[in-house]
């Protein structure tokens, strides 16, 4: 669903890592790696990430150096990793707006924590952006009048459409193609307000009841998406 670049000049790092995460179940579900930042860039000529994971001290370039030129090719998001606890290299990855620093060795925990906002946030980014496109010209913004959005509509119609069956995320998020964390995401925050106010059957309600109560226990009683 989501595409990240690796970049690190230590094939044992830049291996564990996309093992890391492919064996986490994240919503970076496309993967490519690099061992430098001009390798990186020349696989940006065709493949634009969401997000980028990359090493400091590596041969040909510089890993802030490099960020420097990811950015002008409209990447912004990108989690640095170093051996090194140096205030400088700290200081100028938050001048680049990193959005994490991390030292190695890498703490699976906290990376995929952190892949987990990161996804989220790209998603929501995207649906943003989306709603805007397909906003008429002349009406007012997202923002101000808070459409609901195609994902949401789909879903209510899934689970309209499927009410007598005991549904959960897992199979919501197959039928529109997006990640089960998204889904429940999208359910919590927006689909619960609809839900409330529609003029449904009883058994109807119930339903949606039973299937608001999974996503709220989300993500750790749901089919082994308890990590991101």
């Amino acid at each position: 669903m989501l595409r990240l670049l690796i970049v690190d000049d230590e094939p044992i790092i830049l291996s564990g890592i996309r093992d890391m995460v492919e064996q986490a179940n994240t919503a970076f579900t496309k993967i490519v790696t690099a061992g430098d930042g001009v390798e990186a860039l020349e696989k940006m000529d065709y493949f634009m990430p969401d997000l980028i994971i990359t090493d400091i001290q590596m041969p040909e370039m510089h890993g802030l150096d490099f960020i420097s030129l990811a950015r002008e090719r409209g990447v912004n998001r990108f989690i640095v990793l170093s051996g090194y606890d140096m205030f400088e290299y700290a200081r100028r990855a938050i001048q680049l707006q990193v959005v994490e620093y991390m030292l190695k060795p890498v703490d699976e925990k906290e990376l995929i924590e952190l892949l987990k906002r990161i996804a989220i946030e790209v998603l929501e980014r995207q649906e943003k952006i989306q709603r805007e496109k397909a906003r008429p010209p002349g009406a007012r913004s997202a923002i101000e009048e808070a459409p609901y959005s195609e994902h949401v509509q789909m879903l209510q119609k899934y689970i309209a459409s499927n009410y007598r069956r005991d549904i959960s995320l897992t199979d919501a998020a197959a039928y529109l193609g997006l990640h089960p964390v998204y889904i429940g995401k999208l359910y919590k925050k927006r689909d619960r307000n609809v839900l409330r106010n529609s003029h449904q059957s009883a058994a109807h309600r119930k339903s949606e009841g039973a299937a608001l109560r999974r996503a709220e226990a989300f993500p750790g009683q749901n089919r082994g998406y308890d990590r991101f």
